[in-house]
């Protein structure tokens, strides 16, 4: 029996479904006067923002857990979306994800439809979580069995800790472990490592000194939750952005509910900026917070 999806999953999957409608209202019409099919009737920043060894069309990226299976993948141009990151996927260690395989085959699938066209898709990140009930020593093989199978359409993957947090320490070792068995992945190009930083992490005395623990274990960009903390997060970016330099990635997440918020994110040094409530708003206001945020460019 298929348990029912909850009322966050149904509304995740309507708004999934809207932003693809308002993406296929959004390309124009009209050929001629200069315009071919697949232009956009609205364009995101000028300066694509180009960290960790990719190039995304704008700062802003649709959170995981929103888009799990990675429908909007074809329609990040169309919205302003710089990446689309599927997930949160939930590692096994006796199996692959079905979600993952999942997402893995829509984004090789829309790849596959974009080549013949004039469109580009958002860039596609992976992530990868551990769920509560499997043991940290069995963490690292899980990590890489879903990493190994379905790394094929991602272009960054972010190693999320999941919920009941192991210490920094633990998970630094572990990221240090999976960076080193990615050089065996048969890509085109290197596969870039994101660290979500839960925000107790961020939060703590150490966080400089934890942020290089993770870039020297092979992490090209961290992800910092402001969850509970967003009156402090510009400060805590502005501090990482300043110890860390700009080759590092810093990605902010959490409490960006407005255009004006994720402004003052991009200001104090984060590179990119991620949404997942507020793209849950009904009507248009969410459609065009997208566009609002899109248009930004970097200013860190």
């Amino acid at each position: 029996m298929i348990a029912p999806l909850s009322r966050t999953a149904l509304r995740s999957r309507w708004t999934v479904q809207r932003l693809a409608r308002c993406a296929d209202e959004l390309l124009v019409p009209e050929v001629g006067a200069g315009r071919r099919p697949g232009d956009r009737a609205v364009a995101s920043g000028d300066a694509p923002v180009r960290v960790m060894g990719l190039v995304f069309d704008s700062p802003l990226i649709l959170a995981a857990g929103l888009d799990r299976h990675g429908q909007l993948l074809r329609h990040g141009a169309v919205l302003g979306l710089g990446a689309v990151e599927t997930g949160s996927h939930w590692t096994r260690a006796a199996r692959p994800l079905h979600a993952v395989a999942h997402a893995g085959k829509r984004g090789e699938a829309g790849r596959r439809h974009l080549a013949g066209g004039s469109l580009r898709g958002a860039l596609h990140g992976l992530s990868l979580a551990k769920p509560p009930a499997l043991d940290w020593t069995e963490a690292g093989e899980a990590y890489w069995r879903a990493l190994r199978a379905w790394h094929g359409s991602a272009d960054y993957v972010v190693l999320n800790p999941g919920r009941g947090d192991p210490s920094a320490a633990c998970f630094a070792d572990l990221v240090a472990a999976l960076s080193a068995r990615c050089a065996c992945l048969v890509r085109g190009r290197r596969l870039a490592l994101v660290v979500k930083l839960p925000t107790p992490w961020v939060e703590s005395d150490d966080r400089v000194s934890m942020a290089w623990r993770f870039v020297a274990a092979g992490a090209d960009g961290l992800l910092l939750s402001a969850e509970g903390g967003v009156d402090r997060a510009c400060g805590r970016i502005a501090e990482l952005s300043r110890a860390l330099g700009p080759v590092v990635g810093l990605i902010s997440v959490g409490g960006i509910d407005s255009v004006r918020e994720a402004r003052a994110r991009l200001r104090a040094g984060a590179h990119l900026v991620q949404v997942h409530r507020a793209a849950l708003r009904s009507g248009q206001p969410g459609p065009e917070l997208l566009a609002g945020i899109a248009a930004l460019r970097c200013q860190g």
